[in-house]
This record gives C-alpha cells, sequence and structure tokens, in this order.
C-alpha cells in the first residue's frame, strides 16, 4: 500500500459468493499487539478462512480509528483510560463522528475483480448496507472471534451496543466460563474446608528408658 491508497490481497480464483473481508488499518492491533480490540484476530481470521475456502478478497483500507485517523484514535483511548468510557464516547467528546469510514474503493476493488455477490465477513451491518446500496448481492458472515482481554470484552460489548452482530449473551456465557474456572482453581475457605481429608490422630506413646541407662 502506497500513501493511503487501499491494495486487495486476492486469494485463489475468487468468483460470485467468494469470502470477502472489508479490513480498517490497526496500528495499535496489528503491530503493537495491543488487547484493547478484536482487529488483529479478525484479519488473521479472514485470511484463514480463505486459505481454507481456497478463494476470498481481502481490501486493506487506509482508515485507522474508524476513519478519524491515527491520532484522533491515540486522543480517544486517552479519553478511554481517563474516564472509562468506550471509543464511541470518546470520539463523540472530541467532536468526531462515531465512524467515518467510507467504502468507495472497497466497492472499486470489488467491481473491477467482477464480483457481484460476496460473502461479506464482518459483524458491522453499515459495511453490508454500503456494498448493498452499491447493487452487490451481501451475504453478511459475522466472525466468531471473542475479546482475548477484558478490554476487548469490553470494547466487543461497545460495539454490539452500537449496532454489531455481536451477542451479548455470548459474551456473558464466556465470562461466566471464566468466573467458573477461577472458582474452581482457587476454592473458597468453606469449599476448602468441605474437601479437606481429616488428619488420624494417635495418643502419643512413652517412651521407655531402658534401665541399663540409669544412672
Amino acid at each position: 500500500m502506497h500513501g493511503n491508497r487501499p491494495c486487495a490481497a486476492v486469494f485463489g480464483e475468487p468468483t460470485n459468493g467468494c469470502l470477502v473481508r472489508i479490513h480498517s488499518r490497526c496500528v495499535y492491533g496489528e503491530i503493537f499487539e495491543s488487547v484493547d480490540c478484536d482487529c488483529r484476530d479478525q484479519l488473521r481470521q479472514s485470511m484463514a478462512m480463505m486459505r481454507k475456502a481456497g478463494a476470498g478478497v481481502l481490501i486493506y483500507l487506509d482508515q485507522e480509528g474508524r476513519g478519524a485517523g491515527l491520532l484522533a484514535k491515540a486522543l480517544g483511548y486517552q479519553l478511554t483510560q481517563r474516564h472509562g468510557i468506550d471509543t464511541f464516547s470518546s470520539y463523540r467528546s472530541l467532536g468526531l463522528p462515531e465512524d467515518c469510514r467510507t467504502y468507495e474503493d472497497a466497492v472499486a476493488i470489488l467491481r473491477s475483480l467482477n464480483l457481484r455477490h460476496i460473502r461479506l465477513l464482518t459483524n458491522n451491518p453499515a459495511k453490508v448496507a454500503a456494498l448493498s446500496t452499491a447493487d452487490f448481492q451481501v451475504d453478511q458472515q459475522p466472525f466468531l472471534v471473542r475479546g482475548q482481554s477484558p478490554e476487548a470484552r469490553r470494547y466487543l460489548a461497545a460495539k454490539a451496543r452500537y449496532g454489531h452482530t455481536i451477542p451479548l449473551a455470548k459474551l456473558d456465557t464466556f465470562s461466566e466460563r471464566v468466573r467458573r474456572w477461577a472458582r474452581r482453581l482457587v476454592p473458597s475457605r468453606q469449599q476448602a474446608d468441605v474437601v479437606s481429608l481429616p488428619v488420624a490422630t494417635k495418643e502419643p506413646v512413652a517412651a521407655s528408658t531402658p534401665t541399663d541407662m540409669v544412672s
């Protein structure tokens, strides 16, 4: 990718109905391996699914921070860490749109590949709407990615509140599984008393003094 120009990685020989991922650059997640988002996981999962399917198109857009840019993203993270708000709220505090990405470049790339029907790898209905408006037949295929850290899970929950197709029930179930695992690993005092084995006790045996040692 040169400057802010988009690029596409084409897997195999994609035809109508193939997998497509429209991915926005994330320096924090993809380079610095930030635990605050699921961008790196989505990118890796997309490529793995396309390799397995034998065909697909990964469109990589230079739209850091949901299109607001790297500086705005850094300022938004700062507000998030200081005040405990999500990134959507932090963008509003900065006077920015919650999401200002556009998808004209993705549309142009797909048309250049003669694709009109795609299976779009996304949890974001806005991407589905943008391509549907451009006369593509779009089958949405949501990700099964789950946040690997508390920060990422909070980010996924925020996405769900803002319309992304991420079931909160599944996120809560995951959290509950973690809590159950932790309880099994570190039992409470009451549980420890229940499972502890009684120690057998015996009356101490008095030691006899040999007669030949009596002075």
